[in-house]
């Protein structure tokens, strides 16, 4: 006989922690998740200095390639694990107003300071062509999600001409926030044995379309693609399997020996496949199940974190503006960021200094200001000590990650 009690999972007797009894015995906040956003941002920051400096031949051979497939596919599931609880909680219109103004602000920023300041220094071109250009104007559309990736002039003599790679991931973020304004709408997000199967239909949909789309029409073929095969289609699986990892939270074991089985899961994919298997949906059947219970073990588990850290959530700014400052490094001393391998490396130890630097000063005068804002419906910004509670403190364990 089996039953749940105050989050243990109790079977013939014997106790067993699960990801809910974490979550009870820390106030509902993951004690982990901070060093994992973190690290997570420095890893990929790490993974596009080799991307950047025209090393992809040898990272995409190496071991390193897996980082490219296991990287932010952890991000989306950190992100449907922790929302998924704020969406049992608030309305539909504060859950979108939560996440609008958690992402929107500081992506904005990004944008408006590539176009006004960065562009305007770094460009080839005469200053009257590149305001005029279209690539100017179209750059604000990645504020809603229209990803374009060029500013005239603007980095043109670097391996890579994309001002940021990285914004690749926001129409995906958007498109998972529908879903889940869609899984709040239909109650969904209240029943797990639904998700469970919307989520098997979306990787069945991946499998029918990978092997037997080519018999669609070509545009066909390419919409289904998109939104069932595509490395994006990798991100709103891991994004569904958070979501429910929350659901079943209180059934799920914290357990070592699930954690060290899922790491040698990951470490084969790692060795066994090939950077191509990114856009490959059956091994998602196993690997990405693997990173999402990885992803929220950590994130449930005590982990050192320096002080540093302790001050904010800087994860988001890390990733947000890494890519324009590692391209304007590389574009200053090229003779030093682009020698083969060591240059990469040399990149990443400038780099990741940069982009925190400016991930400190975003959360202090855009995010934290803007986290304020929410404090009547978040319970992160409760958390975080931003409202009007001063009695409110969040030590290095106890602050959520980002929700």
């Amino acid at each position: 006989m089996q039953y749940v009690l105050g989050g243990l999972n109790v079977d013939g007797g014997n106790m067993q922690k699960t990801f809910g009894h974490v979550l009870a015995a820390h106030r509902g906040l993951g004690p982990g998740f901070d060093f994992l956003r973190i690290a997570l941002a420095f890893s990929i920051v790490f993974s596009h200095s080799f991307l950047l400096t025209g090393n992809d031949d040898f990272f995409r051979s190496s071991p390193l390639w897996f980082a490219e497939y296991a990287l932010v596919p952890m991000f989306f599931a950190l992100s449907g694990f922790l929302i998924a609880g704020s969406a049992q909680r608030l309305s539909l219109k504060n859950f979108l107003l939560n996440r609008g103004l958690r992402i929107v602000p500081a992506l904005a920023v990004d944008i408006v300071v590539c176009a006004f300041i960065i562009g305007p220094l770094v460009t080839t071109v005469a200053l009257h062509d590149y305001f005029l250009g279209a690539d100017f104007y179209k750059y604000f559309l990645n504020i809603m999600g229209w990803i374009h990736y060029s500013l005239p002039g603007v980095f043109e003599t670097n391996p890579t001409h994309r001002v940021n790679g990285a914004l690749w991931t926001v129409p995906w973020e958007i498109f998972c926030y529908m879903i889940m304004s869609a899984l709040m709408i239909t109650s969904i997000i209240k029943s797990w044995q639904k998700l469970a199967l919307l989520t098997v239909g979306f990787i069945v949909a991946g499998l029918v379309v990978q092997f037997f789309g080519h018999l669609l029409p070509y545009r066909v073929n390419l919409l289904f693609s998109t939104l069932f095969v595509s490395r994006g289609a990798q991100l709103v699986f891991a994004f569904l399997l958070g979501i429910l990892a929350y659901q079943l939270r209180d059934f799920i074991p914290h357990s070592r020996s699930l954690f060290a089985a899922s790491l040698v899961i990951a470490v084969l994919a790692m060795l066994l496949l090939s950077s191509s298997s990114i856009e490959s949906v059956p091994n998602r059947l196993l690997v990405i199940p693997a990173l999402v219970y990885v992803t929220t073990f950590i994130g449930l588990t005590r982990m050192p974190l320096p002080s540093v850290f302790h001050k904010g959530d800087y994860s988001y700014g890390v990733y947000l503006y890494h890519d324009p400052f590692l391209q304007i490094l590389i574009t200053l001393a090229p003779g030093l960021f682009l020698i083969p391998k060591t240059g990469a490396i040399a990149l990443y130890a400038v780099g990741i200094c940069a982009a925190m630097g400016v991930a400190v000063i975003s959360w202090h005068m855009i995010e934290k200001p803007i986290l304020g804002m929410r404090k009547k419906f978040s319970f992160v910004a409760k958390a975080r000590g931003v409202d009007d509670n001063p009695d409110v403190k969040i030590g290095a364990v106890e602050r959520p990650a980002k929700a």
